[in-house]
This record gives structure tokens, sequence and C-alpha cells, in this order.
């Protein structure tokens, strides 16, 4: 519905901007007047459709955790250090525990991982000691 504005020299044709019966655009802050109409979305409006679909995200998502999964792995892998192969016999000071021949005899090594093979190595029911009794232990070359 197209208004006709007539004036001394010219007709013209006024065309709504938003389609006739639709109401005018208001600020959102301000409140629709009780009367107005009600405006609805025009029917050729569709969703909005997301750039990327969710399997190419959600396969992203699966490389990332498998990257930092493997690099995990790997670091862990390069941190645990080894008990050595070869063997050497020390007698055991006074005041002294496992832990402390262990640390001496394989520096660098896990102490824990140490003394278990030495306790094996002896065959020792416990971390008991006494001075001077000789243990084969571990022992790091060089």
């Amino acid at each position: 519905m197209a208004a006709t504005l007539t004036t001394e020299s010219s007709t013209r044709h006024l065309v709504p901007a938003r389609g006739a019966g639709r109401g005018r655009l208001r600020p959102p802050t301000r409140r629709r007047p009780v009367d107005a109409p009600h405006v609805v979305a025009a029917a050729d409006c569709a969703p909005r459709r997301s750039s990327m679909p969710v399997t190419v995200l959600v396969a992203a998502a699966a490389a990332v955790a498998a990257l930092v999964y493997g690099f995990g792995a790997y670091a862990g892998s390069l941190a645990e250090s080894t008990v050595p192969a070869t063997t050497t016999t020390v007698y055991v000071a006074p005041g002294e525990t496992l832990s402390d021949i262990a640390r001496r005899s394989a520096p660098g090594s896990d102490v824990a991982a140490v003394v278990d093979r030495i306790r094996e190595l002896n065959g020792l029911p416990d971390a008991a000691v006494v001075p001077g009794q000789p243990l084969t232990v571990p022992a790091a070359r060089g």
C-alpha cells in the first residue's frame, strides 16, 4: 500500500521502508506502545549457519588431544631413569639407610627403584640394614 503525496509541482509515491502495518523501528531501551503492531521477522530469514561443521570441530579437538597426550607420554618416557645393570659390592656405614646407599651408588636414577633392586639383589625382606653389612648394589658407570 503506497501512499500518494500530491504537491503542486509533482506527484510522488511514498513506500514505507518496512512494509505497511509493520510498525517503525524503535530503540531497544524504549518500550513498545500498547496499541503498536507486533513486529515479526520476515519469513525469508533463515537461521544463521556456522562457518565450520561440528564434525570438523570435533575432529580438530580430538587431534589436539592426541598430540597433547603423545607429547606427555614422550616427555614421561624421557624423565624415567633406569636402574643401572652393573653391580658392585658396598658396605653399610653407621647411620646409613638403603636410600642413602641408592643415592650414592646410582646418582640420577630413581631412588625408590634402586632401593627395590638392592632389596631384590640381596634378598632383604625390609629396608633394615646393619653397619658393616656387605650389599650388592646397582652401580652407575663413571
